[in-house]
């Protein structure tokens, strides 16, 4: 492996994969919390004895997990990005110990 695709693969690869992993992961508790409060909210709202300060309150929580599950979920896409660029540059990139045999013969 050359130098170059050596240090894409350092510099873009592994950490885009890392923050991809790590921002799905937390997508999906965050994503399982939205539902677990959604369903909180809604019987809350059928059951019709809970006041407007519980339903707020409840509402507000659902929203939290929300916006988290949206950032995560950018932060995945932005880090598989980042990996695929990676990728791109490692998989475009010209072997250099190639060049350099062409060049001897």
């Amino acid at each position: 492996m050359s130098t170059s695709r050596a240090i894409l693969l350092m510099i873009l690869v592994i950490p885009g994969l890392l923050l991809a992993g790590s921002s799905i992961y937390s997508f999906n508790t965050d994503y399982a919390e939205l539902g677990r409060t959604e369903r909180y909210v809604e019987k809350l709202v059928t059951d019709g004895r809970s006041s407007d300060r519980q339903l707020n309150l409840a509402y507000h929580r659902s929203f939290v997990h929300r916006m988290n599950a949206l950032a995560n979920g950018t932060w995945g896409f932005i880090g598989a990005t980042i990996a695929a660029i990676g990728v791109h540059g490692i998989a475009t990139t010209k072997d250099e110990i190639v060049q350099d045999q062409k060049k001897a013969k």
